[in-house]
């Protein structure tokens, strides 16, 4: 049975291997500083003990006050996994330091996080929208996207309780 790696056990690594890297824990994740997330990273990858060679998912998260970049990493060899979390406080002009040098599996996920959600992942070789359009208006999976500028589209007059002119939702009928 796979073990998921608690996140004082994940800090307690990241801290051994790059001292000063983990900015805060929770019991199921630990959050690593942006300016050592990627030699942490590489270094959870590399050390014998973590063994954390594969990066199954990579997303972004918004919470209206915050992004997050959310990490699960996997070990074959050690039958493990973890979360990691880096986050930024900026929502105009949200950077994380890419993970692409890390592992090249990242390239996409980053593209994707980017596209949805303008999250710039700093030093990603060739960082572009995968599924809009150069020059789509916004970044359809935050918080506020429908309150932005070119928010509502069409074929998108009702949406989440929203009609175009502000009058309640047609309900449809039983």
């Amino acid at each position: 049975m796979t073990r998921e790696l608690t996140g004082e056990e994940l800090a307690a690594a990241a801290e051994r291997l790059v001292p000063g890297s983990v900015a805060r824990t929770e019991p199921h994740c630990c959050y690593i500083k942006p300016e050592h997330l990627r030699e942490t990273m590489t270094a959870l990858r590399d050390d014998p003990e973590m063994d954390l060679v594969y990066l199954a998912n990579l997303c972004g998260v918004d919470y209206w006050d915050r992004f997050e970049v959310v990490y699960h990493l996997h070990s074959f060899v050690k039958n493990q996994i973890g979360t990691y979390k880096c986050e930024t406080h900026d929502r105009e002009k949200p950077v994380i330091p890419s993970v692409v040098p890390v592992w090249h599996g990242a390239w996409m996920q980053e593209d994707e996080a980017y596209d949805l959600l303008g999250i710039v992942f700093e030093g990603h070789p060739n960082l572009y929208r995968i599924f809009l359009w150069d020059g789509y208006p916004g970044w359809p999976l935050r918080k506020d996207f429908l309150s932005m500028p070119g928010g509502l589209q069409p074929g998108l007059n009702e949406f989440a309780g929203v009609s175009r002119r502000g009058e309640p939702p047609v309900r449809m009928t039983e």
